[in-house]
């Protein structure tokens, strides 16, 4: 479960996040509504432990996110812009996420190369927006996350 009470974050003068409140339940889809600069990106990288609040909390499963490294290895956050390193193929991505999260599923990623059926010798750099984004899912699901937080996930995707 996701608790976030009384959340604030703030860049100088602007306020991003003005006191948000928000109880996710386990096994829950929930999606953010909102203009352009409303705070929505902010508030998903928080509870995602990439940024820090100035003032709030934010728990998942009743521990805080922020510097958790053990909640960080059951969390993906996949981001707006996506970033690979340069010249990476997708084996090479999916060898640095083996190392990086102690949940790696090989078979699962072996299952799922059939369901993006991208070649895994590609450079990532080199594929499209839509199938860089579907090569995030690819890694992502293969970590076996007990949270999946997207930031416009279907921008620029579209299913084979």
């Amino acid at each position: 479960m996701i608790e976030i009470k009384h959340l604030h974050k703030k860049y100088e003068k602007f306020e991003a996040v003005k006191d948000v409140t928000l109880t996710v339940q386990k096994g829950s889809i929930y999606g953010l509504l909102g203009s352009n600069g409303a705070g929505k990106t902010t508030l998903l990288k928080i509870i995602s432990g990439i940024y820090k609040q100035n003032t709030g909390s934010v728990y998942i499963n009743n521990q805080p996110i922020y510097e958790n490294n053990e909640l960080k290895q059951r969390l993906i956050f996949i981001a707006d812009h996506l970033y690979f390193f340069p010249n990476t193929t997708i084996k090479q991505a999916a060898q640095f996420y083996s190392h990086m999260y102690e949940h790696w599923n090989e078979e699962r990623f072996q299952q799922l190369r059939h369901v993006f059926n991208i070649d895994i010798k590609k450079k990532v750099h080199q594929l499209s927006k839509g199938m860089q984004r579907q090569v995030s899912f690819w890694l992502s699901l293969s970590t076996m996350p007990n949270i999946l937080i997207l930031d416009e996930p279907f921008d620029a995707w579209t299913p084979s």
